[in-house]
C-alpha cells in the first residue's frame, strides 16, 4: 500500500444520513453516548467509528479526528508498529462529523490478558520494551492504557484507538516519556493483580530505552511511585 494511495483515501467521501442509517441497521452497536452512535460494527467485521465535533472552538473543525486517526495508522505502519487497516475516511453529510472505516487489528488487549491471568512477568518485561521502542520512535500516545494495547495472534504488539496521538521527528524527552507512564497508570483497575510486578515493565523498558542517567532515574522514582501495594 503506497503513500499515493492513502493520499487518494485522505480525501474521504461524503456519507448521506441514509447511507449511514442503512449501515446501522446491520451492524452491532459497540458504543454510544448521548450524542449518538460511536463504534459499529459491520457484517463483514470491520468497524466504522464516528468522531463528533461536541465544541464550538475545536481544531477538529479544521483537522478531523477521523483524519489524524487514518494519518497515525500510515504512520504507524510505516514504523512498523502494528496497528488497524484503515479503508475509508467519511465526512458526515450536514454535520461537522466524520468516521472512518477500518479493519479492526487482531488479537488480544493487555486489558483482556490481565482478566484471564495471562500478564506473566515475561510478558511484562516485553511490555515494558515495547513502550520503550515507541518513546524512541517519538510515538506519544496520549491514550496508552491496557486497553489499547493488543497481542495480535503472530505474538507482536500494536496499538488501537489511535486518533490521539503525535508522533516526534526525534526520541521523545524526559518529560513527555514520564507524562506518558502517568497516562499509562490513570486507569487503577489496570493495575489490580499487578503487587510487586511493575518492577518488570520498568526493567523491560529501561533495559530497551535510550535513556541514560537523570532521566532513568526519574522512571525509576515514577514507577516506585506508582507500584500497588497489597492491603
Amino acid at each position: 500500500m503506497g503513500f499515493s494511495f492513502f493520499k487518494e483515501r485522505l480525501k474521504g467521501q461524503q456519507l448521506t444520513e441514509a447511507e449511514f442509517r442503512a449501515m446501522c441497521a446491520t451492524a452491532e452497536i459497540l458504543e454510544q453516548d448521548a450524542h449518538g452512535l460511536k463504534v459499529l460494527r459491520l457484517p463483514n467485521g470491520d468497524i466504522l467509528k464516528v468522531f463528533r465535533v461536541k465544541h464550538l472552538i475545536s481544531s477538529a473543525r479544521l483537522y478531523s479526528y477521523a483524519r489524524r486517526f487514518c494519518k497515525n495508522a500510515e504512520r504507524l505502519s510505516k514504523r512498523n508498529v502494528p496497528t488497524v487497516i484503515t479503508k475509508q475516511l467519511y465526512h458526515l453529510a450536514g454535520t461537522r462529523s466524520s468516521a472512518v472505516l477500518y479493519a479492526p487489528l487482531p488479537g488480544q488487549t493487555v486489558r483482556d490478558l490481565a482478566r484471564i491471568s495471562k500478564l506473566d512477568d515475561p510478558f511484562l518485561i516485553r511490555l515494558g520494551a515495547f513502550i520503550a521502542q515507541l518513546h524512541d520512535l517519538g510515538i506519544y500516545f496520549r491514550s496508552l492504557h491496557f486497553g489499547n494495547i493488543v497481542l495480535t495472534p503472530d505474538n507482536r504488539l500494536g496499538l488501537i484507538d489511535i486518533a490521539d496521538l503525535r508522533i516526534f521527528s526525534s526520541k521523545l524527552s524526559c518529560r513527555r516519556r514520564l507524562r506518558n507512564f502517568h497516562h499509562l497508570w490513570r486507569i487503577k483497575t489496570d493495575l489490580v493483580g499487578l503487587e510487586g510486578k511493575l518492577r518488570f515493565v520498568r526493567e523491560g523498558y529501561l533495559r530497551e530505552s535510550s535513556i541514560t542517567g537523570n532521566c532513568k532515574s526519574k522512571i525509576e522514582c515514577l514507577f516506585n511511585s506508582h507500584e500497588p501495594r497489597t492491603l
